[in-house]
């Protein structure tokens, strides 16, 4: 059953797995609202065409953005900045700008205070939904049911602009949960952004050791499979998170690596009650971060 679009016209700028899953929720709850989709190159846009998301596609970003009254930034947020200087003059001063990026700081540091200093409107968000699997091809709608998207206004929106958006992202089947964006920052860097980095651990760790390749490729399992899987995300796109919260990293990275020499010891002294004991803690850890939480509306 559809409702009410919050916005008649979303433009996103980067048709990969997250903005096209966005773009076919769109396309799916939304089907009143003005869909547009603009990126670099044709080969994606005629994807969506072909998969019947939207006939609005565009290679030129200044003609999709003219008259939209939502715009989401879903390319590498590298690009973000680049993107807003360039579109600024059809940016109406009642548009919201968003982003999907998975950082918030470094967005509202740079994207921003950009755009709210020429008197547009900036509101972060970030849906904690993804797959290794990158690409239009991959985008599914589903994809963003039952996902929390945090919403970051360092900028002080107007309240019906901010309301509005938590609408949009609620009518997408999304939870939406506000924080500031420091905040934000440090708490991905310990539940995103460095089990990316100890899954890549594990990969390289396990290749580069002196075990026959063969021997680790018949016996590696589901355990090595789940554990590993969101290391083969894309390089580049990684590459920028780090760089973008590379102090919440580094932080979360020393406190990993004193828990992880803790555990050394505990081996190295035969403390086995000890070891069992770390174990335990860890499993109580990640019960307690996975247990549902009340009120995350809102």
């Amino acid at each position: 059953m559809s409702i009410p679009s919050p916005f008649h016209c979303v433009t996103i700028y980067g048709p990969g797995l997250l903005g096209g899953s966005i773009a076919k929720a769109v396309a799916k709850h939304l089907p009143g609202c003005e869909l547009r989709l603009w990126a670099r190159r044709q080969q994606p846009l005629e994807l969506a065409r072909q998969l019947g998301i939207t006939e609005h596609t565009y290679t030129d970003a200044i003609a999709a953005a003219r008259g939209a009254d939502l715009i989401i930034l879903a390319t590498p947020i590298g690009a973000f900045e680049d993107i807003a200087r360039h579109i600024l003059p059809a940016i109406s001063s009642d548009c919201v700008v968003t982003d999907v990026g998975s950082v918030k700081a470094y967005v509202h540091r740079t994207t921003g205070q950009f755009l709210t200093g020429r008197g547009r409107i900036f509101i972060g968000s970030h849906p904690m939904a993804g797959k290794e699997k990158q690409g239009l091809e991959n985008a599914f709608a589903e994809l963003l049911e039952g996902a929390t998207v945090v919403i970051t206004d360092d900028h002080g929106a107007p309240a019906d602009k901010v309301e509005q958006l938590t609408c949009f992202w609620q009518a997408l089947g999304c939870r939406t949960y506000a924080m500031d964006p420091t905040t934000h920052d440090r708490t991905v860097a310990r539940i995103s952004h460095t089990p990316h980095i100890l899954a890549g651990l594990c990969a390289r760790h396990a290749y580069m050791s002196d075990v026959p390749l063969a021997d680790m490729q018949r016996l590696a399992a589901s355990g090595f499979r789940d554990t590993t899987r969101v290391c083969s995300g894309p390089a580049g796109m990684w590459a920028d998170i780090l760089w973008e919260n590379d102090v919440a990293i580094r932080q979360s990275l020393a406190d990993a690596v004193v828990d992880l020499h803790k555990l050394i010891d505990l081996l190295e002294n035969q403390d086995k009650d000890g070891v069992r004991t770390w174990l335990e803690e860890a499993r109580t850890a990640r019960e307690a971060i996975r247990r549902e939480q009340p009120g995350t509306n809102g």
